[in-house]
C-alpha cells in the first residue's frame, strides 16, 4: 500500500493513499486564519489533482476555529468541497468542546445537496474502515452524533 506523505510540518500532516482514493489530514495543534485556510486549501488541490474521493479528518489534536474561519469554511471552502467529487469524509472528533461545536454548526450549515456522506468517529482506525467499506455511499439528510453518520 503506497502512502505519499505531502505535508507534515507544526502544524500538520497530509496523507495521501493513492490506492485508496483517499486523503488523510492530521491536525497537530490549533491553527486560525491564513493558517487553518492553508491546510484546507492544500488538502483540496489535492483531492481534484489526484482524484481523491475520500477524506479523513483527524481533529484530535484541533483547537477552537475561529468565527471567521467557520465563516469562510462554509461559505467558500464547502461549495468548492462539494464540486470536488468527494464521496465520503470522515471526521475524528476534537477533544476541544469549541472545536466540536463549530465541526457541528459547519456540517449542519452544509447543503442537503452535498454529494457526499459525512461520520463522525472517535477513533481514526474506525473512521478509515467507515470510509473502505463499500457499503456507505447514500447520504442522508440529518446530522447526527458522534460515531454517526449524516
Amino acid at each position: 500500500m503506497t502512502v505519499n506523505r505531502v505535508l507534515d510540518d507544526a502544524d500538520a500532516a497530509i496523507e495521501v493513499h493513492p490506492d485508496q482514493k483517499l486523503v488523510r489530514l492530521i491536525w497537530k495543534r490549533p491553527l486560525a486564519g491564513a493558517a487553518y485556510r492553508a491546510v484546507l486549501e492544500r488538502l483540496l488541490e489535492l483531492v481534484r489533482s489526484e482524484g481523491l474521493r475520500l477524506w479523513l479528518s483527524d481533529g484530535r489534536k484541533a483547537g477552537p476555529i475561529l468565527y471567521d474561519d467557520q465563516v469562510w469554511t462554509m461559505s467558500t471552502f464547502t461549495p468548492r468541497v462539494m464540486e470536488a467529487g468527494l464521496e465520503r469524509i470522515a471526521i475524528v472528533s476534537s477533544e476541544d468542546v469549541l472545536n466540536k461545536l463549530a465541526v457541528d454548526r459547519m456540517v449542519n450549515a452544509t447543503p442537503a445537496s452535498a454529494p457526499y456522506d459525512i461520520g463522525f468517529f472517535e477513533d481514526p482506525a474506525i473512521a478509515q474502515l467507515w470510509l473502505m467499506d463499500p457499503r456507505h455511499g447514500q447520504r442522508t439528510q440529518d446530522a447526527v452524533p458522534q460515531n454517526g453518520v449524516r
